[in-house]
This record gives structure tokens, sequence and C-alpha cells, in this order.
């Protein structure tokens, strides 16, 4: 049998116009939110910003009152 490495799971990660297409809101209101803490800091790439998907979805989660399993 041969020894195999742990599998890492993917990481989805997503960029503002991916964010806002789900969420309500303007750009503006958006960066304000992050500004204030209310939404996750972005993870920085170079010079862009992204968020994984489950920082947003527990973004989404927590503000529609639906509690997690």
């Amino acid at each position: 049998m041969s020894q195999s490495s742990p599998q890492i799971p993917p990481i989805t990660l997503m960029r503002i116009p991916q964010i806002l297409k789900v969420m309500p809101v303007s750009k503006s209101k958006f960066w304000l939110m992050v500004q204030k803490g209310e939404f996750p800091k972005p993870i920085k790439i170079g010079r862009s910003s992204f968020w994984t998907i489950e920082q947003v979805q527990t973004f989404i989660r927590e503000r529609s009152g639906q509690s997690t399993n």
C-alpha cells in the first residue's frame, strides 16, 4: 500500500462583484461594513481583495437568523 498525503479541501475565494450579487448593498456600503468590522477583513493577494465563500455564507446566515448545524 502506498501512503497518500492528506487531502487539502479546496478553498473558494470570492471577489466583491460576486459578493454583491448575493448581498443587496452598494460597493461603498460593503467597504464601510468591512471598515466597521461588521464583515470580515479581506484576504489580500497582491492588490486584490478576496473572501472565502464560508465567510460570506456565515455572514448571511447570521444576518438572516438561521443557525448552523
